[in-house]
């Protein structure tokens, strides 16, 4: 019983100190440890959010494009579209023929033959054509323009502006630009066009599909199709669908808000230009 007795208390004095011992231990470890975290993260900010929860996303500055003005819009006035059509304005000139007087020594004539005169024919067909075609697109006097503006900063984008503007009869052709001719297919005279809002004004087929825009413009020279009254209703109610599918904002040539007294007056301008034309057809 004594040996048994004895040696229930060197196990109790043994454990004692064996805890005694680990509790030293952790008391001294905590000690450095803490003195180690505390010097490593000193600058940081406190946090009390969950270390193994992701943090807040990082946003990245991508450069912003410039901001649209509209004052910065293309201008479509008459000299700048027939500039654009390589349609010189004719200059006034004395209603006499064209010739030339060749020297004598060039043609090798006797003194006592007389000198003929010798007119400047077109004798290329090609050129006839060039003339004929040059004859029929009279020179634009005259520019309505109705232009839409979006409301959104997203602007017009690509594929919607462009399935927009195909539904309403309009096809990509002269000068990059759309144009809407008489027929839905694009034959026939052109009755009115849609331009790019941005400068140059024009359109890049190829990288539609990231194309947008802040702004078209939708014009109409004078004189320009036959029925230009016609024209212009068309005009106004593809400028009308465009901004009413798209979110846009109807305004005219001076970018004031577009309204019917607008569009009158619009429409005056055709009437007063073609009785100006008849008046000078009479002459």
């Amino acid at each position: 019983m004594e040996l048994r007795y004895w040696l229930i208390v060197i196990g109790v004095i043994v454990i004692v100190g064996i805890l005694f011992d680990g509790w030293r231990r952790m008391r001294g470890g905590s000690g450095k440890l803490k003195f180690k975290l505390d010097h490593s993260f000193s600058n940081l900010p406190d946090d009390d959010s969950d270390p193994d929860l992701l943090g807040p996303p990082r946003v990245v500055d991508r450069k912003r494009e410039p901001e649209f003005k509209e004052e910065d819009m293309p201008t479509m006035s008459a000299s700048e579209l027939n500039r654009r059509r390589n349609i010189e304005v004719p200059q006034p000139e004395p209603n006499r023929k064209r010739h030339i007087e060749p020297q004598q020594g060039d043609l090798n004539l006797d003194a006592d033959e007389p000198v003929p005169t010798l007119l400047t024919p077109v004798e290329d067909e090609e050129e006839q054509a060039s003339l004929k075609s040059h004859k029929e697109q009279a020179p634009v006097e005259e520019v309505l323009v109705i232009n839409v503006i979006a409301r959104g900063d997203e602007g017009f984008k690509g594929p919607a502006l462009l399935q927009n503007i195909l539904e309403s009869g309009l096809r990509f052709g002269e000068m990059d630009i759309f144009h809407r001719h008489e027929s839905m297919a694009g034959n026939g005279e052109v009755l009115f066009s849609m331009a790019n809002g941005v400068k140059p004004g024009t359109f890049d087929l190829d990288d539609f599909d990231l194309f947008y825009t802040p702004a078209v413009s939708f014009f109409l020279g004078l004189p320009g199709p036959r029925h230009p009254k016609q024209a212009f209703d068309l005009m106004i109610a593809a400028a009308r669908k465009l901004a009413h599918e798209l979110n846009g904002e109807l305004k005219d040539d001076q970018r004031s808000v577009m309204t019917a007294q607008t569009i009158e007056h619009y429409r005056q301008r055709i009437v007063e230009f073609e009785r100006k034309k008849q008046l000078a057809g009479k002459r």
